[in-house]
């Protein structure tokens, strides 16, 4: 014979386990639950039924499990809904510029593009060094008019001689014009294409070439009319 003992046992242990359920989890469910609840009812002693006390517990303990079970499927749906828009808000980067610390840039079609960096106070005569993916120097540079703080300096994509970079990623750093390696403290700020959005299971990536981006360090988004900014 079903005691009420092993039903109000089963839900105090599956109203636990019930977003284990909805995750996937080998738990009994409710309707497991309610044919164990029938079969109880079906074999109880006719000379000491259920008490009624004891038969509306187990009814109010089944609605709180079913809720329950409601709740964790809706939260996982949810969660998948937010996860597909976000995926979607992401792609539409695909073409756009993204500003972050570091000290690379992106050149395209010949276009100038935005340098932005920040001057300590005290700040010695600087040359710029513009370099490609090989770390091989392709312009250097003497910039007028630096001022401690927050510049933008517009460099224009040519190389020594006057032509056009290639299209791609590059670097870009100060060096002192005196020539001492003494370091000179300065805060760089990329300039990047986004081309392409990589989605993992736990993080989204914006992808430049073969730089990676982590959201988490954007600090602004602007169109590629920007580049110069325009």
């Amino acid at each position: 014979m079903i005691t009420g003992t092993s039903v109000t046992d089963y839900l105090n242990s599956s109203t636990t386990t019930a977003t284990g359920e909805a995750n996937g989890d080998k738990e009994l469910g409710k309707d497991a639950f309610m044919n164990l609840f029938v079969t109880q009812l079906q074999n109880q002693d006719p000379l000491e039924p259920m008490d009624n006390t004891e038969f509306l517990s187990q009814m109010a303990q089944f609605s709180s499990l079913e809720q329950m079970q409601n709740i964790a499927g809706a939260m996982e749906l949810l969660t998948l809904s937010q996860s597909a828009a976000t995926n979607s808000q992401m792609i539409t980067l695909i073409g756009k510029r993204v500003v972050h610390p570091g000290n690379q840039f992106s050149l395209e079609s010949g276009k100038p593009v935005e340098l932005m960096f920040t001057l300590p106070e005290e700040c010695p005569a600087l040359k710029l060094n513009l370099l490609n993916d090989q770390g091989e120097v392709v312009r250097t540079i003497e910039p007028e008019n630096l001022k401690p703080g927050y510049n933008r300096y517009i460099f224009d994509g040519l190389d020594d001689n006057g032509d056009a970079l290639p299209d791609g990623n590059y670097q870009y750093q100060f060096v002192r014009a005196d020539g001492s390696s003494e370091a000179v403290d300065i805060e760089y700020y990329s300039n990047l294409l986004v081309d392409s959005v990589a989605f993992g299971s736990n993080s989204t990536i914006l992808k430049s070439g073969t730089l990676s981006i982590e959201l988490a360090n954007i600090l602004e988004v602007r169109s590629n009319s920007a580049a110069a900014g325009e």
